[in-house]
């Protein structure tokens, strides 16, 4: 089983420079405790264009509002995010830190197991004072990581099938290599039959 962390190597070697790098600018909440419900609104942009999103979404809390929201915001272009799902979520104070006598801006660390389409688990976490800049900073990145390994496994597809048309063995091997590795991020049965039918460019 390969790692996230391979994954990650080998979606930055592919991407080469062009990965999206989202970040949370600013972003507004509005729950209900009575009925259980939240809503949220977030200003996002990418660190490496400049590109800026607004990504709206409803849940039971930040949390499940945001992820929600940037499925919804994403998932037509990148269909594999449909596939994902949370496994576990976890905030923990680290003990130690804190400036005020209260201690009440310790830094939390916030962890997110997200799970693919085969319930595998890639672990991502962050850590600040701010319990939920941490929260969204943790969401965000984890669909970023899926987000990137569609583009990657889609630019590899791509080249394997012209690799194939143009009978180069040597790359054929080297493509099919990645794929089998790209391939452990989640699922891609939809985005595979899109490809079929021209519906996804690389």
């Amino acid at each position: 089983m390969v790692d996230r962390e391979t994954i990650a190597k080998l979606v930055s070697e592919v991407l080469d420079g062009t990965d999206q790098r989202l970040k949370v600018d600013a972003y507004e909440l509005n729950e209900s405790l009575e009925d259980g419900t939240a809503e949220v609104k977030a200003n996002i942009h990418d660190e490496r264009t400049g590109e800026k999103r607004v990504v709206a979404g409803r849940g039971v809390g930040l949390v499940d509002a945001f992820f929600n929201g940037l499925v919804a915001a994403f998932s037509e272009a990148f269909p594999s995010l449909k596939s994902i799902r949370f496994s576990d979520f976890a905030i923990k104070a680290a003990d130690g830190t804190g400036t005020v006598h209260a201690k009440s801006d310790m830094v939390a660390q916030v962890t997110a197991a997200i799970a693919n389409s085969e319930g595998r688990e890639f672990v991502f976490s962050r850590a600040s004072p701010s319990i939920s800049a941490a929260s969204l900073t943790v969401v965000l990145k984890g669909v970023e990581f899926f987000i990137n390994s569609e583009r990657a496994y889609v630019e590899v597809y791509n080249a394997l099938k012209h690799a194939r048309e143009a009978k180069r063995s040597d790359s054929v091997s080297r493509y099919t290599e990645q794929l089998s590795i790209l391939v452990e991020a989640t699922s891609y049965s939809d985005v595979i039959e899109r490809l079929k039918v021209g519906e996804l460019k690389a």
